[in-house]
């Protein structure tokens, strides 16, 4: 299944030209055996700096996980609103990893009060992170995957390279 989901995601990421891509490569963000619907890169939500993010269409309480190594350095856990409208944007459940000096990457649309972290907290790759939920600027549930980097105080999204 993990395969066909790779196999998937590069075939929408050729259309990405212009993003720089990662230095590094990640693992899927789920367990394997993860049903996984639609692929979603061209959101309306992912323009300018969100460029390059992937939404993954899975069920509410997939459990999500380390994409790589890193240091927790944000975590938002305690919203339950979500709705169709960009007003919802504030209210997302996110854990955000630092995975060197300016690659990091997030996780979002999480369940309120799942998250198993917190800044600060060393994670392996593979590592339960949290579950999706309900929660911020959605229409259908799903996991929102950013790799990006953050430097100078600006945010630029990449292509990912996943580990196959």
């Amino acid at each position: 299944m993990a395969t066909e989901i790779l196999k998937s995601i590069a075939v929408l990421l050729k259309k990405q030209k212009d993003l720089a891509e990662s230095s590094n490569f990640y693992s899927l963000p789920f367990p394997e055996n993860t049903n996984v619907g639609h692929i979603v890169i061209d959101s309306p939500a992912h323009t300018g700096n969100l460029r390059g993010a992937i939404d993954f269409q899975v069920e509410v309480g997939t459990t999500i996980r380390v994409p790589l190594k890193g240091t927790v350095v944000a975590v938002a856990d305690k919203y339950d609103q979500h709705g169709q409208t960009e007003k919802f944007a504030n209210f997302l459940n996110e854990i955000v990893v630092k995975h060197d000096e300016s690659e990091f990457s997030q996780v979002a649309h999480l369940a309120k009060g799942s998250a198993l972290v917190k800044p600060g907290d060393e994670v392996i790759q593979g590592q339960t992170l949290a579950r999706t939920g309900l929660s911020g600027w959605m229409t259908t549930p799903h996991l929102h995957f950013f790799v990006f980097t953050y430097v100078n105080g600006e945010i630029k999204g990449l292509k990912v390279k996943f580990r196959m």
